[in-house]
């Protein structure tokens, strides 16, 4: 593999959109898989599903959202997609680096 010069990647646009479709993107099926189907799984099982469980879970499914939304934001720095580009998952292809 060749040397990549990453120092010329544009900066990446609109990054609170790219945050806010990050999080709905894995908000629905984090919400749908642990706050929806996870209960219904619990109860087939004879287990009791209370409300306290039931919340405990919605907060996972938050927690779970919010920390994609968190690391889509650090990807969209500059320097972060930078390093990002020369390993292969910025946003844009490594070809359109310059290679030197």
């Amino acid at each position: 593999m060749s040397h990549v010069d990453t120092s010329n990647v544009q900066e990446i646009w609109f990054k609170t959109q790219r945050v806010l479709r990050t999080i709905v993107a894995a908000g629905i099926p984090a919400f749908l898989s642990i706050a929806v189907v996870l209960p219904l799984i619990i109860d087939a099982l004879g287990l009791p599903v209370s409300s306290a469980l039931y919340g405990w879970l919605v907060g996972v499914a938050a927690g779970v959202t919010a920390v994609a939304g968190a690391i889509t934001r650090v990807m969209a720095i500059p320097a972060v997609n930078r390093w990002l580009v020369h390993v292969g998952l910025g946003s844009v292809p490594r070809t359109a680096a310059t290679n030197t």
